[in-house]
């Protein structure tokens, strides 16, 4: 009983792969299923999400910081899908947005570009360079995308337990060699790993939904839910005595306070939630 996550560039196999493996443990595999949880959980378009894991961030999302609003979508999806575990993730990035989680077997399926593109043309009909310029395009999109967001290399081998190239073994092979490792006590999902899933998967939920009203920290302990909200800064835009602003900041307070109750307590697996708002301020 295992979370798998294998990582793949496109025309790799690892979408085969991914199935084989998931059927021949007998898991659920999931992939585009994500992105459809994500878009209802939070009602924001498939579309958004798909750009949000495909193209690197250009300079206004990098000053807004949007994209990374669609990526806590996904990854609150995610985690609701993998806290029942016997799960097989083929999405993009499933490694970093489960990073948080121990005993995930992390697989990095590798193919040489040649083999990659000679798989694009049969399958979209198109010429040797055409499917070589997607390739690397889409390549240079995952690799800026991944360098932008989590400041690492995409394909360093020290994100991942297995890299495995595909051109040098057949596809019955590889699912062997993950079926294997999946099947062995240091992937296995204990008591401790449920927890931590579990906990992970409402603080995730929670800070996504929150997204909207506020930044806030978030923490669980087993369902029991702590939310801190920083002081917020507000323009002053009239005058008014100090007994009349303590009575607008304390509305402001009671009134965020009982928008992050509501939303929480509508996430499975809450217990109860401690809120603490500060009072906010004049700049």
């Amino acid at each position: 009983m295992a979370i798998i996550t294998i990582s793949r560039g496109c025309f790799s196999h690892g979408q085969e792969i991914a199935e084989k493996v998931a059927r021949r443990l007998e898991y659920e595999c999931l992939s585009r299923e994500v992105l459809v949880d994500a878009a209802q959980l939070f009602d924001v378009s498939e579309r958004k999400l798909i750009k949000s894991i495909h193209d690197a961030p250009n300079i206004l999302e990098r000053i807004t910081n949007g994209r990374k609003r669609y990526l806590a979508y996904i990854k609150a999806a995610l985690l609701e899908r993998v806290k029942k575990d016997n799960v097989v993730y083929h999405g993009h990035a499933g490694h970093l947005l489960l990073a948080e989680i121990p005993n995930v077997l992390k697989i990095r399926i590798m193919a040489e570009i040649e083999a990659r593109a000679a798989m694009m043309q049969q399958q979209q009909n198109m010429s040797r360079g055409q499917a070589l310029k997607f390739i690397e395009s889409e390549d240079k999109h995952r690799a800026d995308w991944t360098r932008y967001l989590y400041k690492i290399d995409l394909s360093d081998p020290r994100l991942y337990h297995i890299v495995i190239h595909i051109d040098q073994l057949n596809i019955q092979d590889a699912c062997t060699i993950i079926c294997t490792a999946a099947q062995s006590n240091t992937y296995e999902m204990t008591a401790e790993t449920r927890k931590s899933i579990n906990d992970l998967a409402i603080v995730s939920h929670l800070k996504a939904a929150l997204l909207e009203i506020c930044e806030a920290e978030v923490s669980s302990n087993d369902g029991h839910v702590h939310v801190k909200v920083a002081a917020q800064k507000l323009r002053k835009t009239g005058q008014s005595s100090p007994a009349l602003q303590k009575q607008i900041f304390s509305t402001i307070q009671k009134g965020l306070t009982r928008q992050i109750l509501d939303i929480a307590y509508k996430i499975q697996g809450v217990v109860d939630v401690e809120c603490d708002v500060e009072l906010p301020y004049y700049s």
